[in-house]
């Protein structure tokens, strides 16, 4: 967009279109009939305005402040910066202001009649003599007080929103914070504006520092100090996995981060260990609640190991593992039946391997030999689509581990805890490498002392996306009873994907065959191209595959040409892209049909971090869109959103949980940051039929060779090592 006119100018008149209009963000392109104005010879005519607006009607006065663009595709346009709203004058206009739905309580037919009553003074009335109303037919205290009470959220709001563009705070931001704290806005900002880090999406600690700034908050102000010490620390966890930094590293950054004296900092970080905001533990600082979770996890560990080898006796675990075998027509080999024997037997037991080791066979295993046994147990996973896949390969009910713990959203807690523990003496937990510290501690606390537990999962795969790695430090750290698989079964023997994935966690090269290709394209919008291809024609074709619920792609980042984002638009557009629309925002859109992703764990609805769904409608009236997840329908408001992504394309760590017929992996040395060979390991082990690579060789070989496992800072690991 070309800038036009450098100084800013004001234009008054009546908004005659909306366009486009953006509930998320506020985002507005309308046309404004502007009104004659003293020094100008605009008026009457249409102009295009693009900005940020609050609740934009068609019919309202309005005055936009801004300067004249050129956009390359929509031509001339005025980006207005503010906007006024004005009431409006003639009586017509009033009548048409009150009917338009933006105060509650009052319709059309009784718009007209508040006007007929009072006339050129209604609003007025309405501003500071309310409870005349009841003089109007039809108004009694009931309806009064809802109309009040609408109108003063009104007054509340524009007042919020003068508030905060005295600050120079942009609309759109404006708009977030008005409606995250209505009219306590002024208040949270005018204290402590750090807040805003934590409640607003789309507010980082850079926005809300020069909000701090403009309202007056100094910049040595202890609120600013432990602001960043907190930013630097959350995003260590967030970014990096962390449960903690060492001080020295975490003082560092967040002095470099608000340029202020270490001496100062460490000041402020002992205020926040002070009031339990962090904890400190021989020079490392931890987010207070992930220091509960790790000191939390242990403790409970160590209780359930203490109760000893459960007492069966070898015949009758013999006989009923003899009766399995025959009612299936199975056969375990003797590290199967070795590690199915020990869950049962033992209160803690790890089992591990790679694909095509018989994880899911001694599961199942596991599971019947419960069921001779008698021993009443529950199966659950970290994701739903996690929880699905369970489910559909044992053949019993799994659910989601915030599922089975019972969130409560009115409390933002567990039901299920330590009070009330889960219903069962035996607990299987499938896909533990994804399950991350806070969840785990929740878990814990939820089972029951006499209860035995089963964690499984592939410890060379990626760690959680949430902060820690704990199926690695539970395996490392000796101390948790662990069976690990690593012998491939025969009929995984004719997968190339199977015998591949092996030869990349060994650090060999794959051996390329009828399942487990590699295309080889070496610039970004050929990969792009290819990648679209095999999506949209040529897996569809050949292999009569669904486009949406067969393949996927995986990309190691999300940036580039090759990357998730780009590779979203691209295959949206080939698979999608004359379907409805079903919302449109400034930067991307959902249609009819598409396939997506949630980003966030999200407990009041019941969906998770990587769970994928379908867009099944759109309830424009209420402003919801629908989402199915696994056969149930999920609304979204417009203005929550942001939780939800094209998954057309995801990153490979999104991916964890999930398998598909056909695997798609660009791989380009324009990835080179990302290319690990446990990122590259992950991606294949999630086909099941194709896997196929697109772009450089060299690419491969960097990732191959490259086993630096990026270390998380935690301290589960030594605290088990540690353990009684």
């Amino acid at each position: 967009m070309k800038l036009e006119t450098q100084n800013p100018e004001t234009f008054r008149g009546v908004l005659h279109k909306i366009i486009y209009q953006n509930d998320e963000n506020g985002y507005l392109i309308g046309l404004l009939k502007v009104q004659p104005q003293a020094g100008l010879n605009t008026g009457g005519a249409t102009i295009s305005i693009v900005g940020y607006m609050l609740q934009p009607r068609e019919g309202d006065s309005y005055s936009v402040t801004g300067r004249w663009t050129t956009h390359a595709k929509y031509g001339k346009q005025f980006q207005f910066e503010q906007y006024e709203i004005h009431a409006p004058t003639t009586l017509h206009g009033i009548e048409e202001y009150l009917a338009s739905g933006l105060i509650r309580g009052i319709g059309p037919a009784f718009a007209s009649r508040i006007v007929r009553k009072f006339g050129a003074k209604t609003l007025q009335i309405l501003e500071k003599t309310p409870e005349r109303l009841l003089e109007v037919e039809g108004v009694g205290r009931k309806k009064l007080g809802t109309i009040t009470e609408a109108a003063s959220s009104l007054r509340a709001m524009q007042d919020v929103l003068a508030f905060l563009k005295s600050y120079d705070i942009g609309t759109s931001h404006a708009i977030k914070i008005f409606k995250a704290y209505g009219k306590g806005a002024i208040g949270v900002v005018q204290n402590n504006p750090y807040h805003l880090m934590q409640d607003i999406s789309g507010i980082g600690f850079q926005i809300a520092d020069a909000i701090a700034q403009k309202v007056g908050v100094e910049r040595e102000s202890l609120f600013r100090l432990e602001a960043g010490i907190r930013f630097v620390l959350d995003e260590a966890c967030r970014a990096a996995g962390h449960c903690y930094l060492l001080q020295e590293e975490l003082v560092r950054r967040a002095a470099d981060l608000l340029a202020v004296d270490e001496a100062k900092i460490e000041r402020a970080a002992d205020s926040s260990i002070h009031n339990n905001v962090l904890v400190e533990e021989n020079d490392r600082l931890f987010p207070f609640p992930l220091h509960e979770a790790e000191k939390k996890s242990v403790r409970k560990l160590e209780q359930l190991l203490r109760k000893g080898v459960k007492p069966f006796s070898s015949e009758k675990l013999s006989l009923s593992l003899a009766h399995i075998e025959r009612c299936h027509n199975i056969a375990f080999d003797v590290k199967q039946r070795d590690a199915i024997l020990h869950a049962v037997q033992q209160p803690v037991t790890i089992l591990t391997g790679g694909p095509g080791t018989g994880k899911t066979l001694c599961v199942n295993g596991i599971i019947e030999l419960a069921d001779e046994l008698g021993i009443r147990y529950l199966l659950c996973a970290p994701t739903g689509r996690a929880a699905k896949r369970l489910a559909e390969l044992s053949h019993r009910e799994a659910k989601t581990i915030p599922r089975l713990l019972e969130y409560e959203p009115q409390s933002g807690l567990f039901r299920r805890d330590a009070e009330s523990p889960l219903d069962c003496n035996f607990l299987i937990v499938d896909e533990m490498s994804m399950v991350d510290i806070q969840l785990f501690a929740a878990l814990l606390e939820a089972v029951k002392p006499e209860s035995q537990l089963v964690m499984v999962g592939d410890v060379d795969q990626l760690p959680s996306v949430g902060p820690g790695q704990v199926l690695r430090d539970l395996i490392e750290s000796k101390k948790i009873p662990t069976v690990r698989l690593n012998t491939i079964f025969r009929q995984s023997e004719q997968s190339s994907i199977i015998l591949n994935s092996h030869r990349l966690n060994e650090g060999a090269m794959p051996e390329f065959g009828h399942d487990f290709r590699l295309i080889e394209e070496r610039e970004q919008e050929e990969i792009q191209k290819k990648v679209v291809a095999l999506c949209s024609t040529i897996l569809p074709q050949n292999f009569r595959y669904d486009a949406f619920d067969d393949i996927q792609v995986l990309s190691p980042m999300h940036q580039s040409l090759s990357g998730v984002r780009e590779l979203n638009k691209a295959l949206q557009h080939a698979l999608n892209g004359h379907a409805k629309v079903c919302w449109q925002g400034s930067e991307r859109k959902f249609l009819l049909g598409d396939k997506v992703m949630q980003t966030k764990n999200n407990y009041d609805k019941d969906v998770f971090n990587g769970d994928i769904g379908r867009v099944s409608g759109v309830d424009k009236e209420d402003g919801l869109l629908l989402v199915n997840f696994y056969g149930r329908t999920v609304d979204y408001d417009f203005e929550h959103l942001d939780e939800l992504t094209l998954a057309y394309a995801m990153t490979i760590h999104k991916s964890q949980g999930n398998e598909f017929k056909a695997v798609i992996v660009p791989l380009s040395t324009a990835h080179y940051i990302m290319l690990q060979r446990n990122l590259v390991y992950t991606a294949v082990t999630r086909a099941r039929e194709q896997l196929i690579l697109v772009g450089e060789m060299k690419a491969l070989a960097i990732a191959i060779r490259n086993d630096d496992v990026r270390e998380r800072n935690t301290m589960l690991r030594q605290r088990l090592v540690e353990m009684v």
